[in-house]
């Protein structure tokens, strides 16, 4: 999803990544290969581990098209991912090698609550600031609601086997 600073959605893009999968930063790429454009200045993650225990590298991302990179997290991130990744991967050293680059999410104070920062480029307090320059509706920054919604429904779509 492409959002001007105020949160007006401008545009959006889909793409998928395989559940369990390892293919999260290569559809991070596709999207924004469609999305980004000069006058973008932050990339706004939902996270950086999606679709159980895929992910995004944040870093790889900031590299490749030089805009500062956000992962945020909106509860308190205490699950113990890398017993899990252990438990249920053959790969488990890569992904939790993976998850170990991440980095510790640092957590930044908002009106609306406590939030955790990931970020590349940007530092962490500055990237939990623009997130909550764009929350309009509670926790969650305009952009990153609005695309939530918008994949509910691309999910929902899937399901109904209309697809």
């Amino acid at each position: 999803m492409a959002a001007r600073r105020d949160g007006t959605l401008e545009d959006v893009a889909v793409d998928m990544a395989k559940l369990g999968g390892v293919d999260g930063t290569a559809a991070a790429m596709r999207i924004l290969d469609k999305l980004l454009k000069p006058d973008i200045s932050i990339v706004m993650l939902d996270g950086c581990v999606v679709s159980f225990y895929n992910w995004i590298d944040g870093e790889a991302l900031w590299l490749k098209y030089g805009k500062p990179v956000a992962c945020y997290v909106f509860e308190n991130p205490a699950g113990r991912v890398e017993d899990a990744v252990r438990k249920l991967f053959a790969d488990w050293e890569r992904r939790v090698e993976a998850y170990r680059r991440l980095g510790v999410p640092t957590r930044h104070n908002t009106k609306w609550g406590y939030i955790y920062v990931r970020s590349w480029g940007i530092d962490p307090h500055d990237a939990g600031v623009a997130a909550q320059v764009l929350m309009k509706h509670g926790k969650l920054p305009e952009p990153i609601r609005v695309a939530k919604i918008v994949a509910r429904g691309v999910r929902q779509f899937f399901k109904s086997g209309d697809s």
